[in-house]
């Protein structure tokens, strides 16, 4: 304070040149943190990563990191969110599958994601220590679920039948999928994880059928 004045810092406007720089600038900065991340999960898993050992991998210090992130748990909760952003979109991507194909195009859209980024699905799961509950669901975590809902409906739908519990059917068959994600991930399936997506398949309708009327 100056003379009775409060000084304020001078901010450019969110929609002149140098406010939209800045804008790109941080988008660019939390991008690289959250790849980083990943990247160190990826080679050597989730207990390993930490600010410092990001901060040293970007060649920063920890304080930067801090401007973007209050801390590893809120890196991997946004980890998690860019996770279910993506398996969202590749579920709903199946809605265009013809009806009969629809079921198998949703749940290797599930699996491919899964073993295409293996350290994304884990942060999703709970395996980079940050989950959640269901009253403190963020947006992201709550559309996937709606749209593996929306399509498990438009297959039930197509058959002339309804979901008998639309709750429970969606819990239901993404943990079925889910399990034999983790399984073969964990090297329980003998066969690799071409053996453990054919076993995933074999049960699949049957297990959906369980949830019609």
């Amino acid at each position: 304070m100056k003379g009775g004045s409060v000084e304020r810092e001078v901010k450019a406007p969110a929609s002149s040149p140098s406010g939209r720089r800045r804008e790109r600038e941080r988008e660019y900065m939390r991008n690289l943190l959250l790849d980083t991340a990943r990247s160190i999960a990826a080679e050597q898993g989730w207990q390993a990563v930490t600010i410092r050992r990001i901060a040293d991998r970007i060649e920063y210090t920890s304080p930067v990191i801090y401007q973007y992130f209050s801390g590893k748990d809120a890196l991997v909760s946004e980890v998690m969110c860019v996770g279910f952003r993506d398996i969202a979109d590749r579920i709903e991507a199946t809605m265009s599958e013809p009806a009969d194909k629809r079921l198998n195009a949703v749940a290797s859209a599930f699996w491919n994601f899964a073993f295409a980024a293996p350290e994304l699905y884990q942060a999703m799961n709970g395996q980079a220590g940050v989950s959640f509950d269901g009253a403190e669901m963020p947006p992201e975590v709550e559309r996937g679920f709606t749209v593996f809902h929306a399509v498990l409906q438009s297959i039930a739908t197509d058959q002339g039948k309804r979901l008998r519990d639309p709750a429970a059917a969606v819990h239901t068959m993404w943990a079925y999928l889910h399990g034999f994600v983790s399984l073969t991930m964990s090297g329980r399936v003998a066969g690799g994880t071409r053996q453990g997506e054919q076993f995933m398949l074999a049960s699949l309708a049957p297990l959906f059928d369980a949830q019609l009327c």
